[in-house]
């Protein structure tokens, strides 16, 4: 997880693996969030929860900005610790695992039996340059390449790299099924030398923290339901295009929200 920092100078809780959790939590499933903990972190966010976590130093913090067509600027304010090895050793086998490191505080798979093995990339592609400014890593290939496996679902933004197709390409080509979302444009997923764009659900935006992270899980979730790929792809871009249509966690919707939304794009 991680703290947001607000434009009035106080602290949010976020971060890819809590936003990932809580929509798994929205979808009725029964979530195990692993991570790491500050002390003072806000304990109403994690209501509903199995929470196992260490005590570290510092958990990653960020500042957001967003502009008027909805582009971040991002600061790295503190890159956090990196989690013990051992806290996985807790983890029963499960019927999804997903990864979402907020920076580089994972470095590989842990060793947990999955179904369905889903990572997000966008932690892994971020690095620092002039005063803590997110920018694209060097070598996005090798950032990822770890957790690229036969099989595997690897979720990033086309913001995230400077050549998304590419990475989403060797991705592929790898065995694993890339999803590149492009925000109000929609997304595209990549298998084996095969590419499919979709557009998105239409929305009216508020806030679009989350929601990224929101069509990840989505996807995973009803792929592990349905083993239907192409009914997971809709069913997370609606919940993509629900999560931008509030604010915060607040704005991660309900399963019932997403069938409806879905009910509404075919009719």
């Amino acid at each position: 997880m991680v703290l947001d920092r607000t434009a009035e100078g106080g602290w949010l809780p976020g971060g890819p693996s809590l936003y990932a959790a809580r929509c798994a939590a929205a979808l009725g499933v029964d979530v195990t969030l692993v991570t790491g903990m500050e002390r003072g972190y806000p304990e109403e966010v994690l209501r509903g929860l199995c929470v196992v976590s260490a005590m570290v130093d510092s958990l990653p913090r960020y500042a957001n900005r967003y502009d008027s067509a909805g582009a971040r600027t991002q600061l790295l304010l503190a890159e956090g610790t990196a989690l013990p090895s051992g806290l996985y050793e807790r983890i029963a086998p499960c019927d999804v695992l997903f990864l979402a490191p907020a920076y580089h505080e994972i470095g590989q798979w842990p060793q947990i039996d999955a179904r369905v093995r889903a990572v997000s990339l966008q932690g892994l592609l971020r690095a620092t340059g002039a005063n803590g400014r997110v920018v694209h890593r060097p070598g996005a290939w090798q950032a990822v390449q770890s957790f690229v496996e036969p099989g595997a679902f690897c979720f990033f933004s086309d913001e995230d790299t400077a050549d998304a197709d590419g990475l989403a390409r060797r991705i592929a080509a790898a065995g694993a099924i890339a999803l590149v979302t492009h925000g109000p444009s929609g997304a595209a997923r990549y298998f084996g030398t095969s590419k499919e764009e979709r557009p998105a659900v239409l929305a009216t935006p508020v806030d679009p923290t989350g929601a990224g992270d929101c069509f990840a899980m989505a996807y995973a979730v009803r792929f592990a339901e349905m083993q239907d790929g192409d009914a997971a792809f809709s069913f997370a871009l609606a919940a993509g295009a629900l999560a931008v249509e509030g604010a915060g966690i607040s704005g991660i919707p309900s399963r019932a929200a997403i069938e409806e939304r879905l009910a509404k794009v075919a009719a």
